[in-house]
Protein backbone atom coordinates (compact mmCIF):
# COMPACT_ATOMS: atom_id res chain seq x y z
CA UNK A 1 0.00 0.00 0.00
CA UNK A 2 1.25 3.39 -0.96
CA UNK A 3 2.60 5.69 1.91
CA UNK A 4 0.05 8.41 3.16
CA UNK A 5 -2.54 5.82 2.86
CA UNK A 6 -4.84 5.28 5.75
CA UNK A 7 -4.90 1.65 6.72
CA UNK A 8 -8.47 1.74 6.22
CA UNK A 9 -8.07 2.79 2.46
CA UNK A 10 -9.52 -0.30 0.33
CA UNK A 11 -8.07 -0.99 -3.18
CA UNK A 12 -10.69 -0.49 -4.70
CA UNK A 13 -10.87 3.53 -3.72
CA UNK A 14 -7.50 4.09 -4.73
CA UNK A 15 -8.35 2.43 -8.57
CA UNK A 16 -11.32 5.74 -8.51
CA UNK A 17 -8.41 7.95 -7.28
CA UNK A 18 -5.89 6.57 -10.23
CA UNK A 19 -8.89 6.83 -13.02
CA UNK A 20 -10.01 10.39 -12.04
CA UNK A 21 -6.22 11.09 -12.00
CA UNK A 22 -6.16 9.95 -16.05
CA UNK A 23 -9.37 11.84 -16.73
CA UNK A 24 -7.78 14.77 -15.12
CA UNK A 25 -5.13 14.85 -17.41
CA UNK A 26 -6.71 14.08 -20.53
CA UNK A 27 -8.11 18.11 -20.08
CA UNK A 28 -5.85 21.03 -21.21
CA UNK A 29 -4.95 23.46 -19.25
CA UNK A 30 -6.55 27.38 -19.18
CA UNK A 31 -3.44 28.67 -21.01
CA UNK A 32 -3.84 26.20 -23.56
CA UNK A 33 -7.59 26.76 -23.96
CA UNK A 34 -6.47 30.81 -23.70
CA UNK A 35 -3.84 30.71 -26.59
CA UNK A 36 -6.44 28.30 -28.90
CA UNK A 37 -9.07 30.99 -28.43
CA UNK A 38 -7.17 34.09 -29.63
CA UNK A 39 -5.11 31.63 -32.53
CA UNK A 40 -8.22 30.78 -34.45
CA UNK A 41 -10.17 34.23 -34.85
CA UNK A 42 -6.68 35.49 -36.38
CA UNK A 43 -6.09 32.43 -38.80
CA UNK A 44 -10.25 33.15 -40.11
CA UNK A 45 -9.35 36.94 -40.51
CA UNK A 46 -7.63 36.95 -43.94
CA UNK A 47 -10.54 34.48 -45.03
CA UNK A 48 -12.71 37.40 -44.02
CA UNK A 49 -10.94 40.24 -45.83
CA UNK A 50 -11.16 38.28 -48.48
CA UNK A 51 -14.43 37.20 -48.78
CA UNK A 52 -15.14 41.01 -48.62
CA UNK A 53 -13.08 42.31 -51.30
CA UNK A 54 -15.04 40.20 -54.20
CA UNK A 55 -16.98 42.04 -56.73
CA UNK A 56 -20.67 41.38 -56.83
CA UNK A 57 -21.85 39.60 -59.21
CA UNK A 58 -23.98 41.35 -62.01
CA UNK A 59 -27.06 40.04 -63.90
CA UNK A 60 -25.56 39.73 -67.26
CA UNK A 61 -29.28 37.61 -68.36
CA UNK A 62 -31.22 40.79 -70.88
CA UNK A 63 -34.41 41.02 -69.56
CA UNK A 64 -36.47 41.39 -73.53
CA UNK A 65 -38.59 44.72 -73.64
CA UNK A 66 -42.00 44.77 -72.72
CA UNK A 67 -45.38 46.70 -73.78
CA UNK A 68 -46.47 49.24 -70.91
CA UNK A 69 -49.42 48.50 -69.83
CA UNK A 70 -50.60 51.46 -68.42
CA UNK A 71 -49.87 53.62 -71.88
CA UNK A 72 -50.58 51.88 -74.56
CA UNK A 73 -53.09 52.21 -77.30
CA UNK A 74 -55.73 50.32 -78.08
CA UNK A 75 -55.70 47.86 -81.06
CA UNK A 76 -58.32 49.03 -83.69
CA UNK A 77 -60.30 46.46 -85.31
CA UNK A 78 -60.02 47.32 -88.80
CA UNK A 79 -63.59 49.03 -89.98
CA UNK A 80 -63.56 47.07 -93.28
CA UNK A 81 -63.49 43.57 -92.13
CA UNK A 82 -65.34 44.23 -88.75
CA UNK A 83 -68.31 45.44 -91.73
CA UNK A 84 -67.87 41.82 -93.54
CA UNK A 85 -67.48 40.13 -90.44
CA UNK A 86 -63.65 38.59 -91.25
CA UNK A 87 -61.51 36.94 -88.42
CA UNK A 88 -57.91 36.47 -88.57
CA UNK A 89 -54.77 36.83 -87.00
CA UNK A 90 -51.55 39.24 -87.01
CA UNK A 91 -48.16 38.92 -85.81
CA UNK A 92 -46.11 41.76 -84.97
CA UNK A 93 -42.31 42.16 -84.41
CA UNK A 94 -40.52 45.71 -83.14
CA UNK A 95 -37.56 46.78 -82.28
CA UNK A 96 -37.43 48.69 -78.93
CA UNK A 97 -34.73 51.57 -78.13
CA UNK A 98 -33.57 51.85 -75.20
CA UNK A 99 -35.97 54.75 -74.40
CA UNK A 100 -39.26 52.30 -74.67
CA UNK A 101 -40.14 52.94 -78.07
CA UNK A 102 -41.18 51.11 -81.25
CA UNK A 103 -38.44 52.12 -83.70
CA UNK A 104 -39.19 49.26 -86.35
CA UNK A 105 -42.00 46.81 -87.02
CA UNK A 106 -42.69 44.38 -89.12
CA UNK A 107 -45.84 42.19 -89.38
CA UNK A 108 -47.45 39.23 -91.19
CA UNK A 109 -51.15 38.73 -90.97
CA UNK A 110 -54.11 37.03 -92.84
CA UNK A 111 -55.41 40.28 -94.11
CA UNK A 112 -53.31 43.34 -94.63
CA UNK A 113 -55.14 45.51 -92.42
CA UNK A 114 -54.97 43.81 -89.55
CA UNK A 115 -51.62 43.80 -89.83
CA UNK A 116 -51.58 46.94 -90.29
CA UNK A 117 -53.73 47.69 -87.20
CA UNK A 118 -51.16 45.90 -84.91
CA UNK A 119 -48.23 48.23 -86.44
CA UNK A 120 -50.07 51.15 -85.55
CA UNK A 121 -51.34 50.00 -82.10
CA UNK A 122 -47.04 49.49 -81.57
CA UNK A 123 -45.90 52.66 -82.92
CA UNK A 124 -48.33 54.96 -80.93
CA UNK A 125 -47.44 52.66 -77.66
CA UNK A 126 -45.00 52.92 -75.00
CA UNK A 127 -42.63 50.13 -73.77
CA UNK A 128 -40.61 49.22 -71.06
CA UNK A 129 -37.09 48.42 -72.53
CA UNK A 130 -34.97 45.40 -72.34
CA UNK A 131 -32.43 45.65 -69.82
CA UNK A 132 -28.92 43.86 -69.39
CA UNK A 133 -26.43 44.15 -66.28
CA UNK A 134 -29.23 46.56 -64.71
CA UNK A 135 -28.84 48.69 -67.81
CA UNK A 136 -31.97 49.94 -70.75
CA UNK A 137 -30.83 48.43 -74.20
CA UNK A 138 -32.34 47.99 -77.21
CA UNK A 139 -34.40 44.76 -77.42
CA UNK A 140 -36.77 43.47 -79.48
CA UNK A 141 -40.57 42.81 -79.04
CA UNK A 142 -43.33 40.61 -80.72
CA UNK A 143 -46.76 39.15 -80.31
CA UNK A 144 -49.48 37.34 -82.10
CA UNK A 145 -53.56 39.14 -82.44
CA UNK A 146 -56.59 37.55 -82.77
CA UNK A 147 -59.33 39.44 -84.86
CA UNK A 148 -62.45 37.46 -84.05
CA UNK A 149 -65.50 39.38 -85.71
CA UNK A 150 -68.98 37.49 -84.35
CA UNK A 151 -71.44 37.58 -86.58
CA UNK A 152 -73.87 39.06 -83.99
CA UNK A 153 -72.28 42.06 -81.73
CA UNK A 154 -75.00 43.07 -79.03
CA UNK A 155 -74.23 46.43 -78.11
CA UNK A 156 -73.03 49.10 -80.18
CA UNK A 157 -69.17 49.78 -80.17
CA UNK A 158 -67.75 53.40 -80.36
CA UNK A 159 -65.71 54.00 -83.75
CA UNK A 160 -62.36 55.41 -82.13
CA UNK A 161 -60.52 55.70 -85.51
CA UNK A 162 -63.36 58.52 -86.75
CA UNK A 163 -63.94 59.80 -83.62
CA UNK A 164 -61.53 61.95 -81.80
CA UNK A 165 -61.06 61.91 -78.07
CA UNK A 166 -63.06 64.10 -75.72
CA UNK A 167 -62.11 67.49 -75.11
CA UNK A 168 -61.58 68.68 -71.41
CA UNK A 169 -63.64 72.04 -71.37
CA UNK A 170 -61.28 74.82 -70.52
CA UNK A 171 -63.79 76.55 -68.03
CA UNK A 172 -63.65 73.42 -66.26
CA UNK A 173 -59.69 72.54 -66.41
CA UNK A 174 -59.37 76.18 -65.37
CA UNK A 175 -61.93 75.74 -61.98
CA UNK A 176 -60.99 72.09 -61.43
CA UNK A 177 -63.77 70.34 -62.04
CA UNK A 178 -63.88 66.73 -62.42
CA UNK A 179 -65.98 63.88 -62.34
CA UNK A 180 -67.56 60.78 -64.06
CA UNK A 181 -70.21 61.51 -65.96
CA UNK A 182 -72.47 58.42 -68.02
CA UNK A 183 -74.46 59.10 -71.29
CA UNK A 184 -76.59 56.55 -72.71
CA UNK A 185 -77.52 56.72 -76.60
CA UNK A 186 -79.68 54.88 -78.96
CA UNK A 187 -77.76 54.03 -81.79
CA UNK A 188 -79.89 53.37 -85.55
CA UNK A 189 -78.20 50.76 -88.30
CA UNK A 190 -76.14 52.90 -89.75
CA UNK A 191 -74.06 53.78 -86.38
CA UNK A 192 -75.66 57.41 -85.51
CA UNK A 193 -76.84 58.29 -82.12
CA UNK A 194 -80.19 59.47 -81.43
CA UNK A 195 -81.85 60.27 -78.22
CA UNK A 196 -79.10 60.65 -75.73
CA UNK A 197 -79.39 61.18 -72.00
CA UNK A 198 -76.79 62.27 -69.29
CA UNK A 199 -76.22 61.61 -65.66
CA UNK A 200 -75.81 63.44 -62.76
CA UNK A 201 -72.52 65.71 -62.67
CA UNK A 202 -71.17 69.21 -62.99
CA UNK A 203 -73.60 70.81 -65.79
CA UNK A 204 -70.34 71.99 -67.78
CA UNK A 205 -69.25 68.04 -67.88
CA UNK A 206 -72.69 67.29 -68.43
CA UNK A 207 -72.58 69.17 -72.03
CA UNK A 208 -69.39 67.75 -72.72
CA UNK A 209 -69.93 64.49 -72.60
CA UNK A 210 -73.26 64.25 -73.91
CA UNK A 211 -72.09 66.54 -77.47
CA UNK A 212 -68.98 64.06 -77.20
CA UNK A 213 -71.29 60.45 -77.53
CA UNK A 214 -74.29 62.41 -79.45
CA UNK A 215 -71.18 63.38 -82.53
CA UNK A 216 -69.28 60.59 -82.31
CA UNK A 217 -69.84 57.61 -84.16
CA UNK A 218 -70.29 53.79 -83.82
CA UNK A 219 -70.58 50.21 -85.38
CA UNK A 220 -74.07 49.04 -85.03
CA UNK A 221 -75.49 45.80 -83.11
CA UNK A 222 -75.41 42.94 -85.33
CA UNK A 223 -77.72 40.48 -85.08
CA UNK A 224 -77.64 37.51 -87.50
CA UNK A 225 -75.08 39.46 -89.17
CA UNK A 226 -77.43 42.30 -89.97
CA UNK A 227 -77.12 45.86 -88.24
CA UNK A 228 -80.15 46.59 -86.12
CA UNK A 229 -80.72 49.40 -83.44
CA UNK A 230 -79.66 49.37 -80.04
CA UNK A 231 -78.42 51.09 -76.77
CA UNK A 232 -75.09 52.64 -76.08
CA UNK A 233 -73.81 53.23 -73.05
CA UNK A 234 -71.03 55.50 -72.79
CA UNK A 235 -68.77 56.65 -69.63
CA UNK A 236 -66.27 59.31 -69.59
CA UNK A 237 -63.62 60.04 -65.86
CA UNK A 238 -62.79 63.86 -66.30
CA UNK A 239 -60.08 63.87 -64.57
CA UNK A 240 -58.44 67.09 -63.17
CA UNK A 241 -54.60 66.21 -63.50
CA UNK A 242 -54.62 64.80 -66.88
CA UNK A 243 -57.17 67.03 -69.11
CA UNK A 244 -55.47 66.04 -72.61
CA UNK A 245 -55.69 62.29 -72.30
CA UNK A 246 -58.97 61.38 -70.99
CA UNK A 247 -59.28 57.53 -69.55
CA UNK A 248 -62.26 55.88 -68.90
CA UNK A 249 -64.44 56.59 -71.92
CA UNK A 250 -65.30 53.86 -74.18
Amino acid sequence: MPSGISPFFVPADWRKIQSLHRVTKSFPDERHIMRLSVIRPLMALPLLLAGSSLPAQAEDHPLGAMLDPHHHSPLIYPPAELEFHKSGTAHVRCTISAAGIATDCQSSASQPDFGLAAEQMAYSSTFLPAYQNSVAVPGTWEKTYTFHASPDLTTPMLDKTHTPPPHYPEAADAAGIGGHITVLCQIDPMGAAHDCTVSDGPPILQRASLAYFSLARYYPALKEGQPVAAQYRGNITWDTPHPVDQQGFR
